[in-house]
């Protein structure tokens, strides 16, 4: 199973997440929405969150919330009671936030199953925390560069040992398999390297052209970025398709080369492998399907990891990937430095 973690502040001696980390917890709602619900609160005099420089961070509960029944005329103390870093003070009960909250937000405090992880002076929380949790800070602590991704949660099943940043050993009967032929541009034996294998080249390739033509509009389908703060791959791609329906209906949904041959052109080899496809859009659309099926793949059912999504919009003809890969990575002799992406499967 794969777990979402999230960064934890501490602020005076009281956790906070970050507004934009409460927005892909709850899902549900959007950050205009989640702001016009913080400042309801505010009005109400109920200030549960705090904000600092651009940034919007929201108090969480240390411990499990005990709600009180039928709490009319009486008065109970705060439940959080502290001074900010900015001079003001932040005074409120987490059952005035609870009752005063959207349903999905109130069952984000009410939760009382929680799993925490704790390196290198920065909390990271899969879920909630259940008991209060003590840090060695005193002010607000911004994300460091040693941020973590762990590998032992058992969501990484091919994974037998590690060292974060340095090494990773697979088991090779657990990993997922892919056979890049003859093919001069892929060396990956694994879906998820191979997959981002054609990331890199097609966002290389947007390069090229873009360079060599100055007086064009810049194409920008893709965007590939490697962050070592959270050891992750992010992919966020565009790709326009054309539509078909061939025998019996079938649907038929092909990438279209909107680089043109001679940047956008892929040599699949000529001794076979997984790939059938001859343009690194179509590569890529191909290799995404790839390993969005081997996630489906993984039993059972509730193990299925989410790294990738696709879909498809026939209203615009385009093709939507995102995608998001733990990695590691290794250093030179020369300095160069190697990123591979972990096979998660």
């Amino acid at each position: 199973m794969i777990i979402d973690l999230f960064e934890v502040y501490y602020i005076n001696g009281q956790l906070a997440i970050k507004l934009s980390t409460l927005k892909k917890i709850v899902k549900f709602y959007s950050e205009s929405f989640l702001l016009n619900y913080l400042k309801k609160l505010l009005k109400k005099g109920i200030r549960f969150a705090y904000k600092w420089k651009r940034n919007w961070y929201i108090f969480i509960p240390s411990k499990p919330i005990t709600i009180i029944p039928n709490r009319e005329n009486k008065k109970t103390s705060f439940d959080v009671n502290i001074e900010l870093p900015n001079g003001s003070n932040a005074q409120f009960n987490w059952q005035d936030v609870v009752e005063n909250s959207p349903p999905e937000i109130q069952t984000f405090f009410l939760q009382s199953t929680r799993n925490l992880i704790y390196r290198n002076n920065t909390l990271f929380v899969s879920g909630f925390i259940s008991e209060a949790f003590e840090l060695n800070s005193s002010t607000l602590s911004p994300k460091n560069s040693t941020s973590f991704v762990p590998l032992s949660q058992g969501e990484f099943r091919a994974t037998s040992e590690y060292k974060y940043g340095y090494y990773i050993t697979y088991n090779p009967l657990l990993m997922s398999i892919f056979d890049p032929g003859t093919s001069t541009l892929l060396n990956s034996t694994q879906l998820p390297a191979a997959f981002f294998e054609v990331c890199r080249a097609l966002d290389a390739a947007e390069n090229n052209r873009n360079g060599a033509n100055p007086g064009l509009p810049p194409q920008r389908n893709i965007s590939t970025t490697v962050s070592f703060d959270t050891g992750t791959i992010a992919v966020a791609a565009t790709i326009p398709v054309t539509v078909s329906i061939g025998a019996a209906g079938v649907v038929t949904m092909t990438a279209s080369n909107y680089l043109g041959a001679t940047y956008g052109a892929f040599d699949v080899g000529a001794g076979g492998g997984d790939l059938t496809s001859d343009t690194l859009p179509e590569t890529l659309l191909e290799m995404a399907t790839l390993l969005a099926n081997a996630e489906k793949a993984v039993t059972p059912a509730e193990n299925q990891p989410n790294n990738i999504q696709i879909s498809f919009d026939l209203e615009t003809s385009t093709a939507t990937i995102a995608a998001n890969m733990p990695f590691t990575s290794s250093a030179a002799a020369d300095g160069a430095v190697e990123i591979i992406a972990i096979d998660y499967l």
